[in-house]
């Protein structure tokens, strides 16, 4: 129902970028929509171009699509141009970066980063064990 209320408001107002989002948002939500929410983030980012939770959302989507690890990167370094200290988005591009070949101590940075914004335990944790984990495998070679 949510997906017809969105659509039916971007007939009357298709250049309401929150609408587009917020569909975007549902449409990601469900199983094999993903193609159509990366469309609609697309349509909210060319309304408003620096519309950071878009870019971030947009990126996530992405990075749930094979092959386009290195697109949802992009997206991510365009939420951090114009929001630096967007906590979650550092966040999201370390996780994005560690499933990339040889970009760990990239990822690693942007947890860094996110903790310097935002201190937490967990994610501070995690860092901890990546770096543990990347002397040791320095030291076996």
């Amino acid at each position: 129902e949510a997906i017809a209320e969105y659509q039916a408001a971007l007939r009357i107002r298709p250049d309401l970028a929150a609408v587009h989002y917020n569909l975007a948002n549902t449409l990601a939500r469900m199983p094999g929509r993903l193609p159509e929410a990366i469309a609609e983030y697309q349509a909210a980012l060319r309304i408003r171009p620096a519309y950071a939770e878009a870019h971030d959302n947009l990126a996530n989507a992405l990075a749930r699509t094979p092959g386009r690890l290195p697109e949802a990167i992009a997206e991510y370094e365009a939420v951090l141009r114009s929001e630096p200290d967007f906590a979650e988005a550092h966040v999201n591009l370390g996780n994005t970066l560690a499933q990339a070949p040889g970009r760990l101590p990239e990822a690693i940075a942007e947890y860094e980063a996110a903790l310097r914004i935002r201190p937490d335990p967990q994610l501070r944790q995690m860092v901890d064990r990546l770096r543990a984990g990347r002397q040791q495998a320095a030291h076996v070679r």
